[in-house]
């Protein structure tokens, strides 16, 4: 898929991956580590890629589109508790 502006290629796939892999590692970190921070900075993160990369995904014309969508939104709600735990474990 190409971008409307520049022609620039772009990888939904591969952003919602980013997303996921985000999301889970910071929820890990947030619940069997005692640095929180990286847990808050990865669940930011995950948050901002996969905003991106519902809206990549959701201008794809293949068949694939809504799986890459559902990736990205596992992604999301993964980074936001890893945010939002990471957080409250951070300051209590």
């Amino acid at each position: 898929m190409d971008d409307d502006y520049y022609g620039v290629p772009r990888n939904p796939l591969g952003y919602a991956l980013i997303t996921l892999i985000c999301g889970v590692l910071g929820t890990v970190m947030a619940f069997t580590s005692e640095v929180y921070v990286v847990s808050v900075i990865l669940g930011a993160v995950g948050m901002f890629v996969g905003g991106f990369a519902i809206s990549v995904a959701n201008r794809d014309r293949s068949k694939e589109r809504i799986q890459y969508m559902l990736l990205a939104g596992a992604g999301i709600m993964a980074s936001t508790i890893s945010f939002m735990f990471g957080f409250v474990y951070w300051l209590g």
